[in-house]
Parts: structure tokens; C-alpha cells; sequence
């Protein structure tokens, strides 16, 4: 075999303009597949958009020739010829190259001569085991290596690749094995199975839904005999009016009762064999299959690289790691993956064909993005259909580094936030739920024969007693739930009592056992979901409850005894008056003074509510503390903060919550924990910080806010169980690109060229050692432009100049030509951008100044910036920009919501912000404010508008109801993006 037809490794140099494509994996058959037809039209839609320079790695196991023994590679591209005549097209074109790697399952290419001309010839390919991308950033050289990845793994790791001889483990299985399995109807799509690992639950899910479900017709013979051993009583009854009023209600919910029991009864033995199965441990390896590769990333970016790219396991991964990433291209093959299932039934294995590429390109520094396309193949029963959650196919780029945490995102600590959110939103809506119904019976009356009935063994006065107390506890329900939904112990204490009250007290009022049955299993339910409810109350809330309810008994008792007090008659005309029977008169006191101390004792209950159920508040920090805290906050910011936000994490009005290596800034407003910005730290930590920040925050009783978030935050916010919503755009300048030339930049070139000819000049100073004159001279220039006593801006604004601590801060001034400072810009560093971002902009008002200066101090900081080789400058926050502009959302409500936003516009300049910011031709990128629940709008957004200072702008649920797509970020354009480190 000639090795310059198939080196051990190929180097491929790419300017800063081209483009990569790797993926892999891609198993063409002799015959296409639907998987294969499925991979075909997606990479030649791909490349048919192609722009530019660029190459295509095709990393490893394109064709199957373990799986075929008597396949070829000419064979395997004849049957695919639209892919094929798609490559050759490609590579024809100028800048371009095709890189095939070995793989274990297209082994033959190393060795056979043949094959590998087959690729050269027919499509242009250039092979090799292995091939270095590199990359020209404006960053610096980013190198790239990407391999097939079956060398981390010993089952199909070759000891000499160019051996035709060498046959590794995996060989065997594929050619011997797997098609043996094939054949087996129960394990039939055991090879293709995503996670290996999960051999166990596959197996029990396919024996009870493809095997056991057809049978369940046999479930109809004990209920058919339940329902004969019935007859007899039933007809009884009917034969005897009387009777069957009394007590044929008894029966049918006999009857009901016991057919629940029998489906339950079969839920359980489901659950009993499918948990049997699954926990049986078979399978050869699971979802850690992608560990050796990744560490094999991490040794490789401490030499230097920028990453490592491998396919192989057909688990699509792309992920930091220390000085770099690690990314897998998965497969564009049928794969079955688990999927969940509705009414508590085992999972369902749902076969999907899959396409996964991983897209490398410049952005500043090097970008590389996740796309996977994933379609239903349509295989599974009926049953299986009814049983699974209903899944969207997935089209998108789920994934981006830098800037987000990479994919899949660790789970277990956002699923159980996510856990826990649904669970309390579930919580609150049922105890509602229990508290309307009970509302509804007790202003009913009862049923006559059940009514009957009841008193046969109880006093007339128990029902109306009864009735008159489920007011009162379903009314109490009604205020628990607030509670409950923000995870309060003493609420889920309280309802729990209060739930098995009311379901004694349905019994007792009428034999309501609809109500009862309701309450009871609520009750059952949130006994299992205790742990759902973690806030306790502190010392200080219970000190409260024990003044409110001192004082509730003084006004109760100073209130009976000023109207003479309350008799036991008394108490009995106030019940019957509650189920509407008014015969007995209310003696004593008359109903206006009765109806005055139910007011009391339900506004009594309202008061104590809100005391046992307020949010917690900050524990006080001591100076010494606060200090420590502060200098850690800088360290952090310093070393892993680059984002234009990331150093208004250090205001003075914020706290800091450290987990790991990582930050989270926040402040509670309005019982809120408004957190500002993303938290900052190593990628690799977001997912468990984050996880570890809101399990505090629910220690608390605080729901979570996020203010400004980062579209690479979205994934994991959501995944925590908090909801997006577009907030607006920050204005982002390419400092390299900017020019004051051509039409669009006339405004502000005539603006510039005024202020210059005024003779006005820009300095640029470190604002910890300004000369102490000029400090005073612009702290008191920036307060004599401010509007309102105190700096605002919780997201934006650092709120202090000129301080000792924050070094490394860049202070732009213009100068009149005597030297008097008119305006100026402060600048925080944003390394994300190798740039800076905006914290104040000021400019003197006690005398006329010429227009356009401030637009001066930002055109002369972006050319100073240009000369130092720095990339980028963040600008303003533009709110609603998109919205404004009628890129997001089409249609009559589009419209009707930017009617609005002008409208809103006329009292707050969002439309005027986004206009002067557009004179700088800026790159928008877009932020979100990130809430716990739409059902929080209101409160949240009252806090969020008292911390940026934007009282004027409400938090509209409808208006602003602007949610990105459920998956990462969209992929987004090379001129759409900037300031990516």
C-alpha cells in the first residue's frame, strides 16, 4: 500500500475565511437505507448552500464494509450517486478539499489500494488515519485533529491498521453476532440502540409493548366476572326505588373502586417486570462510552490544540474542556433512543434516523457548532404510539462553544430543578383545584338520598357544621397554594392537614365522596412529593406568626364581646346561613356584627398566610466577610469573566453565591432573586452551578430571575425548569471593520468632523489612578447629568467611579480645547470581545456643548481600539429592538405588539436607543430575562424594572411572550456574530 495515498496523518491549512464541515459515520450500504437516503438529502442540501473555502471531513466509517463482507466502495457511492456527484462538485470548486479518515467498519481504505483510489477518483477524496485542521484566526493558529475515535476503544482498537489481517473483537460481533440478533424478534433493534448501556430497559420495554400489550384483551374477562357477581344486588336495587336511591350510588362506586384496583394492580406488575428487566445491567457499555476520547481532548489541548473530533460511538457530543473542546459527530444512521412515556408506564424505544455534522469556522477566534437532524422513522406499534410522549423532530444547532455549555448538558441537577418546578406548579394547581370544588359543594346542596342517609347516623347539625368548615379550609387551600408553588414546607404541612380535614368534612356534610376521593388523592400525592417543598420558615417569620396570631385573638375577642358575644345558637345560625337555609334567626348580635367577625377571622387567615409564607431574607454578611467575598468575586471575574456583562457582576449592591470555580451574582428585589449576570466560571462547571445556585435559592422561598441572559445560556436554564422570554439586543462594534466612509456613516461623520473642528480631543486614562482634581471634576460631571438621586442599572452599570479596586478599567474623555472635561465614557473590560464594554456614558448640561460629542468619544474610543489590535466594543441595550424591527414573529399579533412598543416608545426612547445605536452598524445581539414561571411576570417584572431603573417599561406576560426555539441557540450567520473568545 503506496502511504502517501493514505497517511498516517494529514495537515490541512485553512484561511480565516473558510469553512469545515466533519461528520461521520455515515455506514453507506450497498443498497440504500432510509437512513442513508435520509443523510444523503441533508449533506447535499448542505453543500449545495456551500459559500466560500471550506473542506469536508468525512471522519471515518463512510461506507460498511464490516456489515458486508462482499461490499465495495464503488459499490457503496453507485447506490447513493446524488451524494456522490454532490462531492465531486465540491471538490471541483476552488479552495476546497474532501478528507476521508479511516474508520474500523471502512478499515479496508488503509490497506487496499484499490479503495482508496476508488475515493480519489471518484469524488476527489483525499484519505488519511487521521487530519490535523488549521485554522488562521485574528486569535492566533487553532489546530484541530480529527480522527475516527475507534482507537479509544478496545473491543474494535486495531494493533496495525494497515494489517488486512488484524481483526479486532468488534469485527467479529458485526459480521457474526449482530445479524443473529437481527433475526430475533425481541432484540431485533438491539444493535442500533443509542445507549448501549440501556440493553436492560430496551428489552423490558419491547417484551411488554410488542408482546404483553396484545394480550391485555385478556384483562376484559375478570372485569366482565367482577361485573356478573354484581348483577344480582344491582337488580335488586332497581326493583326497589327506594333502596336504589339510598344506596345505588354505594354500589357503582364499589364497582369503580375495584376496577381502579385492578388497573392498578396490572400498572404495577408493568412497572415490577419492566424495573426487573432494566436494572439487569446488560449492555457493554452506556452513555460514558465518549470518556476516553474526552480525556484524550484534554491531553491533547495541553499541548496546544484547540481540540479533537471522533465519531465512532454515535453518541453526538460537543463539549469544553480545560484550553479547549471535544466534540463527536455522532452517526447518520437509524438509531433507537429511549423516549418517555405517559401514566406513569415504562419508557418507550422509539427508532429515529439521525444526522449529526459538527461546523467549524472564524468568528475572531475559532467557532464550532453541534447540528443534528432528527426524524421519527414511523417503526413503533399503535400501543407504543399512544404510550410515548409526543417529541418534535429536531432540526437545529444545539450546541456552540464558545459560549455555552456544550451538549448533551449533565442532567442530574437540572432534572431535578425541572423535577421540582413541575412538581410545584402541579401542587398549587391541584390543591386550587380541590379548594374551587370545595367551594362549589358546600354552596350546593346534598344530594336527598345521600343526605338521607347520613342522618340516619348523625344529629342534623353535623352536615351543616361540616358545610360551614369546608369554607373555611377550602378557602385556606385557595392561599396555600400560592405557597406551595414557591416550595414552602409549612404550606405543603398545612394543606396536607387541611386536605384530610376536608375530605372528613365532605363525608360529614352530605356524603360527597367524589370531593372526598379528590382530596384524599391530592393528599396521597403530596405526601410522595415532600421533597419538593424545602423552605422553612426562620426565626424571624415565626416570631411574626406569633404576634399575628396573638394579636388576631385580642381583635377576636375585643369584637365578641363588643357585640355581646357569641352563643352557641349564634355559631348554628352563621352554619345554616353558609348552606343557605336561613329558618333559625340569629340571635344575639345581628348579621351585620356576625358577618363583621367572619370578615375578621378570613382577613385574620389572609395575614397569617402572608406572614408564614413571605420569602426569606438575605442573611446580613459582616464587613470582613462582605470583603473576602468581594476580592473572591474579583478573582473569579478576572480569570473566567469575559462577557460584556461579567464585570457588573462586582456592584457593590450585589451578593455572590461560589460553587466550584464559579460565580453567580444576585440580589433579592421584591422577594425576588434577580441574578445579572450569567454565571461566571469554567464551561464545564455551568450546568452544576447553576443546579447548585437554584437549590439554594429554594432553601430560601426565592423564585429565580435571570436578567440579560445570554442566548449560550438558554439551554441550561431551561433545562432547569425556567422559561425565556426576549428582553432585547445589545449592540456589539467590530472595531476592525468600522469606517467612517460611504452614505450610511454620513450622520456621524458630520457629527465627528464638527466636534474635531471644535477642537475637542479624547484622552484615555485607567480610572483607578486618575489624577484626584479630575476624579472629583467627572464624579461630579456624571451626577449632574444623572436623572434621579442614584446611579440605576443592575445589569449595565457598574454604579461607581474611579475606585482604588477596579483596575484595568478604561476611561475615554473629551477635552474642550481648555482642557475641561465635557463628557467621557467608562469602559469594563469584556475579553470574550478583546474589547470593551460600555458602563457609563455621561456629558455635561450647565452650558451648550456641541452635538454630536458624545458620538465623538465613542468614534475616537473605537479607532484608539483599532490601533491597539483590539476586536470589539459593546454599546447600549436596545429593548424590544427585534420586536420593533419585525424580525421576530409574523402576522396580526406581530403587528398589533409593535404598535404597542412604539406606543411605549413615546415615554421611554426604546425606539430612539435602538436608532442611535444603529449608527454604529453594530453586530445585535439578543438577551432574554429568564423567569421561573409566566405565572410570575407580574412581580418579577416589577423588580426587574426597579433594578435597571426602567419603571417606565412594564413586563407585559403577552406582549413580551417572544420565546427562542425550545432547542440551543439558531445558528446564526458569521456577520450576525461577534466577540466569541
Amino acid at each position: 500500500m503506496n502511504e502517501d495515498l493514505v497517511p498516517d496523518r494529514l495537515t490541512l491549512d485553512l484561511p480565516a475565511d473558510a469553512t469545515v464541515l466533519v461528520g461521520s459515520d455515515l455506514h453507506l450500504h450497498q443498497t440504500a437505507t432510509p437512513a442513508t437516503a435520509r443523510m444523503e438529502h441533508d449533506l447535499v442540501e448542505r453543500l449545495e448552500a456551500w459559500d466560500g473555502p471550506g473542506a469536508v471531513v468525512l471522519n471515518g466509517d463512510v461506507v460498511e464494509l464490516w456489515g458486508e463482507p462482499d461490499g465495495t466502495v464503488a459499490g457503496a457511492l453507485a447506490a447513493h450517486p446524488a451524494l456522490t456527484a454532490a462531492l465531486r462538485r465540491f471538490t471541483d470548486g476552488p479552495g476546497r478539499t474532501l478528507v476521508i479518515t479511516v474508520g474500523n467498519h471502512d478499515a479496508a481504505i488503509a490497506w487496499d489500494e484499490k479503495a482508496a483510489t476508488v475515493l480519489r477518483d471518484t469524488i476527489g477524496a483525499r484519505c488519511a488515519l487521521q487530519v490535523d485542521l488549521v485554522f488562521a484566526t485574528p486569535a492566533g493558529r487553532r489546530v484541530v485533529r480529527c480522527e475516527h475515535g475507534h482507537a479509544y476503544d478496545p473491543a474494535n482498537a486495531f494493533a496495525d491498521p494497515r494489517d488486512p489481517l488484524d481483526s479486532p473483537l468488534g469485527q467479529h460481533i458485526v459480521q457474526q453476532v449482530l445479524p443473529e440478533a437481527r433475526r430475533a424478534p425481541l432484540l431485533g433493534d438491539l444493535p442500533e440502540l443509542a445507549d448501549p448501556g440501556a440493553a436492560g430497559e430496551f428489552i423490558g420495554s419491547r417484551l411488554l409493548y410488542r408482546h404483553l400489550a396484545p394480550a391485555a384483551k385478556w384483562l376484559l374477562v375478570p372485569l366482565a366476572v367482577l361485573l356478573a357477581l354484581r348483577i344480582h344486588g344491582l337488580v335488586r336495587l332497581v326493583s326497589h326505588p327506594a333502596r336504589f336511591e339510598r344506596w345505588g350510588f354505594f354500589l357503582g362506586a364499589g364497582m369503580l373502586a375495584e376496577v381502579a384496583l385492578i388497573a392498578l394492580l396490572v400498572l404495577l406488575v408493568i412497572r415490577t417486570v419492566y424495573t426487573g428487566l432494566a436494572a439487569s445491567g446488560l449492555g457493554p457499555r452506556g452513555r460514558g462510552s465518549n470518556a476516553a476520547p474526552n480525556a484524550a481532548a484534554a491531553a491533547l489541548c495541553a499541548q496546544g490544540f484547540a481540540g479533537l473530533i471522533t465519531g465512532h460511538t454515535h453518541q453526538p457530543e460537543l463539549s469544553p474542556v480545560p484550553g479547549g473542546f471535544y466534540a463527536n459527530t455522532g452517526s447518520g444512521t437509524r438509531v433507537v433512543e429511549r423516549r418517555a412515556a405517559r401514566w406513569f408506564l415504562p419508557p418507550v424505544f422509539v427508532p429515529l434516523l439521525r444526522r449529526v455534522w459538527v461546523e467549524l469556522d472564524v468568528v475572531h477566534d475559532l467557532r464550532i457548532r453541534l447540528v443534528v437532524h432528527e426524524t421519527s422513522s414511523g417503526e413503533n406499534t399503535r400501543v407504543e404510539r399512544l404510550a410515548v410522549r409526543r417529541v418534535a423532530d429536531r432540526d437545529a444547532v444545539v450546541a456552540q462553544l464558545p459560549g455555552q455549555a456544550g451538549w448533551p448538558l449533565p442532567q442530574s441537577g437540572l432534572q431535578r430543578r425541572a423535577r421540582l418546578e413541575r412538581t410545584r406548579r402541579i401542587a398549587a394547581l391541584a390543591v386550587a383545584a380541590v379548594a374551587v370544588v370545595g367551594l362549589g359543594s358546600a354552596f350546593t346542596a346534598p344530594l336527598h338520598g345521600r343526605f338521607d342517609a347520613l342522618l340516619d347516623v348523625f344529629p342534623v347539625q353535623a352536615p351543616r357544621a361540616a358545610a360551614a368548615a369546608v369554607v373555611f379550609t377550602s378557602t385556606a387551600l385557595l392561599l396555600l397554594a400560592w405557597g406551595l408553588r414557591r416550595g414552602r414546607s409549612v404550606a405543603w404541612a398545612t394543606a396536607l392537614a387541611l386536605l384530610f380535614s376536608s375530605a372528613v368534612l365532605h363525608v360529614l356534610k352530605g356524603l360527597d365522596l367524589e370531593e372526598a376521593l379528590l382530596a384524599l388523592a391530592v393528599a396521597g400525592w403530596l405526601v410522595r412529593q415532600r421533597a419538593a417543598f424545602p423552605t422553612h420558615p426562620d426565626r424571624r417569620t415565626l416570631r411574626w406568626t406569633l404576634v399575628v396570631i396573638a394579636a388576631g385573638a385580642a381583635v377576636v375577642g375585643g369584637a365578641s364581646a363588643a357585640l355581646g358575644g357569641l352563643r352557641a345558637d349564634t355559631v348554628r345560625a352563621v352554619a345554616e346561613r353558609m348552606v343557605g337555609d336561613h329558618d333559625l334567626p340569629l340571635p344575639g348580635a345581628g348579621p351585620a356584627s356576625v358577618a363583621l367577625l367572619v370578615a375578621t377571622g378570613l382577613s385574620l387567615l389572609i395575614v397569617l398566610s402572608g406572614v408564614l409564607l413571605r420569602s426569606r431574607e438575605l442573611p446580613a454578611t459582616g464587613g470582613a466577610d462582605r470583603a473576602a467575598d468581594l476580592a473572591r468575586a474579583r478573582r473569579i471575574v478576572a480569570r473566567h469573566g469575559g462577557g460584556t456583562l461579567d464585570y457588573f457582576a462586582l456592584r457593590d449592591d450585589k451578593s455572590w453565591f461560589f460553587t466550584g470555580d464559579c460565580l453567580v451574582a444576585y440580589a433579592i428585589r421584591n422577594g425576588v432573586c434577580l441574578v445579572s449576570p450569567d454565571p461566571i466560571g469554567p464551561p464545564d462547571q455551568h450546568a452544576d452551578a447553576w443546579a447548585q445556585f437554584t437549590a439554594f435559592a429554594d432553601r430560601h422561598g426565592w423564585p429565580v430571575s435571570v436578567l440579560g441572559a445570554a442566548e449560550g445560556w438558554l439551554p441550561i436554564y431551561q433545562a432547569g425548569g425556567l422559561r425565556p422570554i426576549y428582553l432585547g439586543d445589545e449592540a456589539i462594534v467590530d472595531c476592525t471593520a468600522f469606517s467612517l466612509e460611504g452614505r450610511p456613516a454620513k450622520s456621524i461623520r458630520g457629527a465627528y468632523n464638527r466636534v474635531r473642528k471644535a477642537g475637542y480631543t479624547v484622552r484615555f486614562y485607567d480610572p483607578a489612578a486618575l489624577p484626584p482634581a479630575l476624579a472629583d471634576e467627572l464624579r461630579a460631571l456624571a451626577t449632574e447629568s444623572r436623572i434621579g438621586e442614584v446611579e440605576r442599572g443592575f445589569s449595565m452599570t457598574l454604579s461607581r467611579l474611579g475606585e482604588a479596586d477596579d483596575t484595568g478599567l478604561m476611561l475615554a474623555v473629551a477635552h474642550a480645547p481648555d482642557g475641561r472635561p465635557d463628557a467621557f465614557c467608562h469602559w469594563v473590560p469584556a475579553a470574550d470581545l478583546n474589547g470593551w464594554s460600555l458602563d457609563l456614558m455621561r456629558r455635561r448640561t450647565d452650558r451648550e456643548l456641541p452635538n454630536g460629542l458624545t458620538d465623538f468619544v465613542l468614534i475616537e474610543t473605537i479607532h484608539h481600539l483599532k490601533t491597539r489590535g483590539e476586536w470589539g466594543l459593546g454599546l447600549n441595550f436596545a429593548v424590544m429592538r427585534a420586536v420593533l424591527a419585525g424580525e421576530r414573529g409574523e402576522g396580526r399579533l406581530s403587528e398589533l405588539q409593535r404598535q404597542l412598543l412604539r406606543r411605549f416608545s413615546d415615554g421611554t426612547q426604546m425606539e430612539t436607543l435602538w436608532h442611535y445605536n444603529e449608527k454604529f452598524r453594530p453586530l445585535w445581539r439578543p438577551r432574554y430575562v429568564v423567569l421561573s414561571d409566566l405565572s410570575n411576570v407580574a412581580p418579577q417584572g416589577l423588580a426587574i424594572a426597579g433594578a435597571e431603573g426602567l419603571t417606565e417599561i412594564p413586563i407585559l406576560g403577552p406582549l413580551l411572550r417572544q420565546r427562542p426555539a425550545p432547542h440551543a441557540p439558531a445558528e446564526p450567520t458569521r456577520q450576525e456574530v461577534a466577540g466569541l473568545r
